[in-house]
Parts: structure tokens; sequence; C-alpha cells
């Protein structure tokens, strides 16, 4: 049954206004990962998310101006957290490159693919939606790309030798990451997580050893 309005007093149900106010957020964004990553960010109507969280429109208005606000607001939960594995797995390896990449693939993969419905809205429901979730997707893909670089640099890899960039690769293997784990999630690559994760690793640790002398 959807919850209605009854917002007269500081409490209710035990619970202050703030609270309540933060309890229905939280089940409009579960609503939406669970909807937006199952029929997909087109297909769902504020209706059906209301439904999915068992409020009112009212209260879907109040936390949110529209429907792609729910799904930017999803998204940068989903890129903090893939974020968030990758740095913690990379801080924790040894100072070695390979076992650096290593690290924060497979915390990255895990992150990623835990959750299929994740997964699709972050690599594939925010694709196109807006100008402005464009941008940061891009910036996303270039703060990935920056972590490849940075951790790269720390361990004595050079910014340029000759043509080759260190912040170009960097973007392309991020990128080719994308693509590969959009296709896994997606059944296109019958092939397994760990050997997945294998093949990304001798693509970084190949390129990014270009860059060293």
């Amino acid at each position: 049954m959807a919850e209605t309005a009854n917002d007269s007093g500081r409490t209710w149900r035990g619970q202050t206004t703030q609270e309540r106010q933060s309890d229905r957020r939280d089940r409009l964004i579960e609503a939406g990962i669970e909807l937006f990553g199952t029929r997909g960010y087109a297909n769902t109507p504020v209706k059906a998310i209301c439904e999915e969280a068992g409020l009112t429109e009212r209260y879907f208005y109040e936390a949110f101006e529209d429907r792609e606000a729910l799904l930017d607001q999803i998204f940068e939960i989903l890129i903090a957290d893939c974020r968030r594995a990758t740095m913690d797995a990379i801080e924790n390896s040894t100072d070695e490159l390979g076992a650096s990449m290593r690290a924060g693939l497979t915390a990255f993969a895990h992150e990623l693919t835990r959750d299929p419905r994740r997964a699709r809205i972050q690599e594939i429901e925010a694709v196109g939606v807006s100008p402005e979730l464009e941008r940061k997707r891009r910036e996303a893909i270039h703060a990935f790309a920056a972590i490849v670089a940075d951790r790269t640099r720390e361990l004595g890899g050079k910014e340029k030798i000759g043509p080759l960039r260190l912040d170009v690769l960097a973007l392309g293997l991020v990128g080719s990451v994308n693509e590969q784990l959009i296709d896994y999630v997606l059944g296109y690559l019958e092939i397994s997580l760990e050997d997945l994760i294998e093949n990304q690793i001798a693509a970084f640790t190949a390129v990014a050893g270009q860059l060293y002398e």
C-alpha cells in the first residue's frame, strides 16, 4: 500500500520528518535500480517507480525533479561504488605495476558485475539520456583513466615516450574494459569473469609497459 502524507508532527512512527524523507528517497533509489536495471530507463514511467517503492507521486517529486534526476543520482552512486572498490584494491596492493593492475581490474569488474541491474544502468541505460548525463559519463571515464595514469606514473612510468602518451593510452584501456564488460553482462562474450579479467590484465600490463625505459 502506498504511503500517504502525514507530516504534521515532529515525529511519526518514531521517525523525524528528515528521517522519513531520507527513507523515502532510499526506497525510490532502490525502485529505480530495480526498474531501470530490468525494464530499462525509457520503459519506466514515474508511476511505475512509485508503485515499486510503495509511495505516491507526491513523494517522488518531493525527492527528485524528474526521472532523469533519479537516474542521475543512481549513476553517481554506482560510479562512486566502483571507484571506491578500485581505489581500495590498488592502495592495498604491492608497489608493482602488474599487481596493481590486477588488483584494480579485479575489484572494478567484480563491483560492476555483482548486480546485473546496476551494470546495465551504469553502462547502458545512462548512455545518451541527456547532455548533462553524458558529461558526467565522460568525466567518470576520464576519472578512471586518471587512476590508471596516476598509478603508472607513481611506479615509474613516463608521461610520454615518442608518440606514446600516458593519458591517451590510459583512456583507451579504460574504454576497452567498459566495452568488454558490457558484452559480458549482455551475454555477447562467452567467457568466465576471471578469464575476462586475465585478458584485461594482459592488455593493461603490455600497453603500460611501453612507457617504461
